[in-house]
């Protein structure tokens, strides 16, 4: 879900992730385009159907270097890369979980205001991330990938599906 300051509704992509291991994370969206997104050993490459594929070096795209550094640090359990890149304060109740990055690095911080993750045991659920020019987006994972949105799908709902444990 993409909440973007130039469009009255939010922009609902669905598609998968896939994590390679550090430095390597894919996304593919299915619906209501198809794109895939690789960042591999340095570099990012966009394939959307029916425009010429994109090539660019990971440094002139922040806002991935970020979701690269979190989402690798979280899943391959990498404590040191996520305390250089963010300050963490985590909030744990019970199983529940929420982990709120603040970056570190002035130039992640230009574009980037925070990071959330909500998850339940060792598994986040959601991935959220605040630009400092107000957009969102929020991706659900696992459970909550499969749960039916909010309708609207307005960021209050979404910030609560978040943080309702799946049942």
């Amino acid at each position: 879900m993409r909440y973007l300051s130039v469009l009255k509704q939010p922009f609902v992509l669905h598609g998968t992730l896939h994590y390679g291991g550090p430095g390597e994370l894919g996304k593919r969206v299915d619906t209501p385009y198809r794109e895939s997104t690789t960042i591999s050993a340095g570099k990012v490459d966009v394939a959307r159907a029916g425009r010429p594929d994109q090539h660019f070096p990971l440094a002139r795209a922040p806002e991935l270097q970020a979701m690269l550094a979190a989402f690798g640090a979280l899943l391959g359990g990498d404590a040191e890369t996520l305390q250089r890149y963010y300050e963490t304060d985590l909030r744990l109740d019970g199983q529940r979980f929420t982990l709120v990055l603040t970056p570190r690095l002035a130039a992640l911080a230009r574009h980037l205001r925070r990071v959330v993750v909500d998850g339940s045991g060792s598994e986040p659920q959601c991935f959220s991330m605040q630009q400092t020019d107000g957009d969102a987006s929020v991706m659900l994972l696992g459970a909550k990938a499969a749960a039916p949105l909010p309708d609207p799908p307005a960021r209050a709902a979404l910030a609560a599906l978040c943080a309702t444990p799946v049942r």
